[in-house]
């Protein structure tokens, strides 16, 4: 495998797959490589496009005298997104915050469309009921997505799938209050440290300076990804004992954690294994630290769970004036131990987690927030988004007071996590997703908040039906009705006991305008674990996001460039 835009040596004697982006400049390239009839690259040649070609790029093509006879296949595949997990796609458009709020912007908007009819297309769904969330710009949307899937139908018949479309204003608290899961902090904490959050890549303070993908072909991560940060601890820090007590060299037991793993590192057989453990062990470390830095476990985690829930560690209801007052303590009594980001964060928690907030009690906690400049003009830009307000065709459910944001579904299960057996303290809040998520499976989602698209109806049954369905396979349609291949037996690792490929009898899809979080991710994940065998959960958004990137975002530009969408 090689690089096209590096220096490669001709092999004119074999035949190559060129897998590529159509774009003037890979074009450009190719046209190069076959530019003299006596030197080759390849003999000949098969390409797969990630994106339909333009027709002018496919004319150039076709023209260049050196190259047409040495095609032997070309394939056009729908792949204008990123598959970040598993049971994750994300449309690297971070900016898209920016570009669909308040006021979409009509090229964003087709953007989108185009890549979530990818999405559904090499999923094999092209007769998805799409039901949509309460804004203008998620029925547009879905009503974009129908119709552009309905030229792409297939005589077979889908895998039922219902694919659910809402934008960032679902949950705002989601992106913004500390999640504790081992993913979720690492993303959220280590990013522009030892994480470059956008690649996925730790760089491992040791001799060698190593850097490491973060990804599933690690067993230690995929084990502890999604688990509370202190059971990880535990089992890092029990698996780094059991290697001390194996240790066949003398001290063991009083060398440090560092020491012992760097001297085993050194033995070939344990290298591997080692270094799994070092990385663990360095990112727990730096997390720790950093909620210690932040004072997130004394000080700020507690009032975020309150805010984010509106419900107490006893499972009581918390007054908004109860919140303003012990956020007004915390701006005061810490003033000098909290960074101007740590406190942005809460003030964009409170004010998207209230609704009628006024402008003198907003002015005020501002005020004793006493915030950068730049993070004042953050809160200006996430309230431009109109992301923190109450939809419109929602306004009758809520009054005219200042009043806690959750509807009554989400307080009952904020309460009853306060209350459950052996559950983290700062653990109370879960993404609204979840409970959205759970509502599909079982065809409980309401259709007064949540409309269903065009004329479709929501037939496919309830999760009961789920497990006589997998026992009769339905067929996968074509991308294309003269293909006949699918991306089934790409799929990842199952969480399942069985390593074993379930057949697919029911999917169910939350995309998210705006960005979806770590928060959200994980219990997708959890809840597909607990569902019938054969049933696929899946989240995507416009990007993948934490509070960091959020803020990030939101951010006034000082010089620079905005980022390429398609890039």
């Amino acid at each position: 495998m090689e690089l096209i835009d590096a220096s490669r040596e001709p092999l004119p004697a074999l035949d190559a797959l060129y897998f590529l982006r159509p774009d003037f400049l890979n074009v450009d390239r190719i046209l190069a490589d076959f530019k003299s009839a006596a030197a080759p690259q390849h003999r000949q040649v098969h390409f797969c496009f990630t994106q339909p070609v333009p027709p002018e790029l496919m004319a150039k093509m076709a023209e260049a005298p050196n190259l047409s006879s040495r095609v032997k296949s070309l394939v056009e595949v729908p792949l204008s997104f990123v598959a970040s997990h598993d049971r994750a796609f994300h449309f690297n458009m971070p900016d898209a915050l920016l570009g669909l709020f308040p006021v979409p912007d009509h090229q964003q908007v087709s953007q989108v469309v185009r890549k979530l009819v990818d999405v559904c297309r090499c999923l094999q769904a092209t007769t998805p009921i799409v039901r949509y969330g309460p804004s203008e710009l998620c029925r547009e949307v879905a009503d974009q997505v129908l119709s552009e899937l309905a030229l792409h139908k297939s005589s077979r018949s889908d895998v039922p799938c219902q694919l659910l479309i809402v934008d960032r204003s679902v949950d705002m608290a989601a992106t913004l209050v500390h999640e504790y899961t081992y993913e979720a902090c690492v993303y959220d904490l280590l990013d522009g440290g030892m994480l470059d959050g956008d690649k996925g890549v730790v760089t491992v303070s040791d001799p060698s300076k190593r850097e490491v993908l973060l990804s599933n072909s690690d067993p230690l991560w995929e084990e502890l990804k999604y688990q509370h940060l202190e059971s990880v601890q535990k089992v890092v820090e029990s698996k780094i004992q059991e290697v001390k007590g194996q240790a066949a060299f003398k001290d063991a037991a009083a060398m440090s954690t560092s020491e012992m793993l760097e001297l085993l590192r050194g033995s070939p057989d344990q290298r591997d294994a080692m270094n799994r453990l070092f990385l663990h062990s360095s990112m727990t470390e730096q997390v720790f630290k950093h909620l210690d830095q932040e004072r997130i476990w004394d000080v700020v985690g507690a009032i975020e769970q309150d805010t984010a829930c509106g419900v107490d560690r006893a499972g009581k209801d918390v007054k908004v004036a109860n919140l303003q007052g012990s956020i007004t303590r915390i701006f005061s009594d810490h003033k000098d131990r909290l960074s101007s980001e740590t406190k942005l964060r809460l003030l964009m928690l409170y004010f998207a987690s209230v609704d009628n907030i006024s402008q003198v009690v907003r002015d005020k906690l501002i005020e004793l927030a006493q915030l950068d400049a730049n993070d004042e003009e953050v809160l200006l830009a996430l309230a431009r988004t109109r992301l923190t307000e109450v939809p419109e065709t929602q306004r009758h459910k809520h009054g005219s007071g200042c009043a806690h944001r959750a509807t009554k579904q989400q307080a009952a299960r904020f309460k009853k996590n306060a209350q459950r057996d052996g559950a983290f303290e700062l653990s109370r809040f879960e993404p609204r997703v979840k409970h959205l998520l759970e509502q599909m499976a079982e065809h409980q989602l309401s259709k007064e908040d949540f409309p269903v698209c065009g004329s479709g109806e929501d037939t496919a049954g309830s999760l009961r039906h789920v497990a006589t369905a997998v026992q009769e396979p339905h067929g996968a349609p074509a991308i294309q009705e003269q293909d006949e291949w699918t991306f089934a037996s790409c799929a990842g690792p199952s969480s399942r006991a069985s390593d074993a490929p379930d057949e697919v009898a029911m999917r169910l899809i939350v995309f998210v305008m705006g960005g979806f979080t770590h928060s959200e991710l994980r219990a997708a994940s959890e809840l597909e674990s607990k569902l019938p065998r054969g049933t696929e959960v899946l989240i995507g958004g416009t990007s993948l996001l934490t509070a960091k990137r959020l803020i990030r975002v939101l951010r006034p530009k000082s010089t620079g460039t905005v980022d390429d969408p398609e890039d």
